[in-house]
């Protein structure tokens, strides 16, 4: 009796207007409204999607978070927002993707965007050991806060030359506060480039020599380890 009761009240309190409001907000979209001045800029970063249509495919929404956060140097909600438009993604994709990786710098709506510079000091076992945790506090102390921050990192991968900083996209390796703040003094933040050996020049040096003697009889395997080891002694 009670539910009949107070089911009947609500339905008194539901005017007209009120259920207008209701259904015209049917098939909207949730979540804020996207900005059309926000999709022309993308589009002008990353190129049209209507006339390239891969630029739609999943696999590049890492390039593409990459491409803003290199431009602006963070990732703005109002981007994101125009980001899942554009790839016709959901927002909780593009918004979950950004935040999972490290080197991504999502501001909400609201906040302050952070300084140009970034650095970031690893602190995986390795550079612990080799003072990461001093490091950082002594960049803390040396550097502008207003315009460098400075952050904890999960490993680079270089634990062979610990402890490691990254300014911007530039390793800094065996790093001391010296050696950093002359980087961030020089502007040098993008990475070093790597000039890898190709394939005929591996070859040239005798690449795949022990794989081709196996395959035509002439060696095995431990034969030939045998000799290498035996002419290293």
């Amino acid at each position: 009796m009670l539910n009949s009761i107070t089911l009947l009240s609500v339905a008194c309190f539901m005017t007209d207007q009120t259920v207008s409001s209701w259904r015209r907000r049917l098939g909207h979209p949730r979540g804020r409204d996207l900005s059309p001045v926000a999709l022309v800029t993308l589009r002008a970063l990353l190129g049209d999607e209507r006339q390239q249509p891969s630029l739609r495919q999943r696999d590049q929404l890492l390039e593409h978070l990459h491409a803003i956060q290199d431009a602006h140097g963070h990732l703005s909600m109002v981007e994101l927002r125009a980001l899942a438009t554009y790839m016709n993604l959901p927002m909780a994709a593009v918004y979950e993707t950004a935040t999972f990786y490290a080197h991504f710098d999502v501001v909400h709506d609201g906040q302050t965007p952070p300084p140009d510079t970034t650095v970031r000091v690893c602190d995986s076992l390795s550079c612990q050991l080799a003072g990461a945790a001093q490091l950082k506090a002594k960049l803390e102390k040396g550097l502008d806060p207003e315009t460098v921050r400075v952050l904890r990192a999960p490993c680079m991968g270089r634990c062979d030359s610990a402890p490691v900083v990254e300014v911007g996209h530039h390793h800094v390796q065996f790093a001391t506060a010296e050696g950093v703040e002359a980087v961030v003094d020089t502007g040098h933040f993008q990475p070093e480039a790597i000039i890898w050996q190709r394939l005929e020049a591996y070859q040239q040096a005798g690449g795949y020599q022990l794989l081709a003697d196996c395959r035509g009889g002439g060696a095995s395997a431990l034969t030939h380890l045998w000799r290498r080891w035996t002419k290293q002694a």
